[in-house]
Parts: structure tokens; sequence; C-alpha cells
């Protein structure tokens, strides 16, 4: 054997995880999806620097090598969108069902990444609770019964303030609306109501609730918001938003 040949690691071939694959892994999982441009944000946030999409590329193509996520471009004019599989949710400790994010809420679920990165940058200590971690503590729908409205997100201030965020992309009808907005503002407990002693709050559950509205849907969300009570409007705020 010569002498100077190599002494290969006995890690050699793993992937040395890092902060960046933690919280780039947790992200896909908890939105469902992300869009590789926005995955390149959330590390240039995280990291403090400027992350290129080019090396954003290069760090999932570690997670999609190791069978922990999936990367398709579906969108056309628009870059890929990465999603976890069922072992890309266990190496962070997401209990998600994996699968193919729906086509139809692509558009809907970049918004909101895109929104919870603002805040982020906003609000750099709060944390966010997305709209599949909310689900995933309801219990099952009952037949003939409606479910309660689930926001967007949830951003949880350090003082234990929540905020509801809404983004409406396509406009509902102006009594619709009015109805998920009442529901979220008068709203005064968790959303796990199979429990069998539900703690109702002595003050609203959501100190705000933000709608980041097209133009189309901020027209409607404004109208019936003027229908609301003085007290439940004082906490909603209506955005005209797009990218």
């Amino acid at each position: 054997m010569e002498r100077n040949k190599r002494i290969q690691r006995r890690d050699s071939g793993s992937i040395r995880v890092g902060q960046r694959d933690v919280v780039g892994l947790t992200w896909c999982g908890e939105q469902g999806a992300m869009r590789l441009d926005l995955l390149a944000e959330l590390f240039s946030q995280i990291e403090g620097t400027s992350v290129s999409v080019d090396a954003a590329r290069k760090t999932s193509g570690r997670w999609i090598e190791k069978g922990w996520a999936v990367r398709r471009t579906i969108l056309q004019g628009e870059p890929p969108y990465l999603w976890l599989t069922a072992s890309g949710m266990k190496q962070v400790g997401l209990g998600f069902v994996a699968g193919d994010p729906p086509l139809a809420t692509l558009q809907h679920n970049c918004d909101v990444s895109f929104i919870r990165l603002q805040i982020l940058k906003q609000e750099p200590t709060s944390k966010w609770r997305s709209e599949r971690e909310i689900r995933s503590v309801m219990p099952p729908r009952k037949k003939d019964l409606s479910s309660s409205h689930v926001p967007d997100g949830e951003v949880i201030l350090t003082d234990g303030r929540i905020i509801a965020i809404e983004r409406e992309r396509v406009a509902k009808t102006v009594e619709r609306t009015k109805h998920i907005q009442l529901g979220l503002l008068s709203r005064r407990y968790d959303y796990d109501t199979g429990q069998d002693h539900i703690t109702k709050l002595s003050q609203p559950r959501y100190a705000q609730v933000i709608y980041y509205a097209s133009p189309e849907a901020f027209t409607v969300a404004t109208k019936a918001s003027l229908e609301l009570p003085d007290d439940l409007r004082a906490r909603l705020k209506v955005f005209l938003w797009q990218r």
C-alpha cells in the first residue's frame, strides 16, 4: 500500500446536514412546495448573505440524490418547484402526507411562501404556523357539518399575539368573504376542536387578521369589512398586494 494513499473518511458519500438543509427542508414540508427562487431567498435571509438560485439548485440537488425531495418545472416560464418525499418529511420530523402538490394551488402556494419570507424579514423572531400544521390538528370533518375556515398561515409574535394571514388571489362573494372575516375575528380557541374540553380564551385568538388581496379581491374584501361591527373591523387590515 502506498504510504501517501488518501484515507477515505468514514462519512464519505453522506450529506453533512447544516442549517440551510434543515430550514429549507422544513419550509418545503410546511408550505407543501417551494419555488426554487424563493428557496434561494430563504437561504439568503437565514445566512445574511446573497445566495443565488444556482446555489439553491445545488443544495436541493443533494436532497434529491438522497431521495428527500422532488424538483420539477411545472408552470411554464417559472422556476422549478420542490417538495418533500416521505423520507424527506422524516428527516425533519414532519408528519404530513408526502405527494405531488396540486397544480391548482401552486401559484397560491407560491404567494403564501413569498408573504412568509416578507414577514420573516420584518419579524425575524416570530414563528410561522402553516395551513398544513393547522389542518393537522383538526378532527375529521363530520358529514353535513361545515368546517371552520383555516387561514393561510399564523404569525406568532414573541409577546404571544397571533396574527392570521390570508392571501386572497381570487375574489369570493361579499357575503362569503364577510362570513370568513367574522369567523376569524371572533374566534376564541385553537382548531383542535376534537378535545374533550375546549379552552375558550377571554380574548379573541387573533390580535389582527391581515388580507393580502389581488385588485379584484381587494374590492370585495373591503366591501365585506364595511359590514362588520366596528370592534372587529378595527383588527382587520386589507392590503392591495401582488407580486
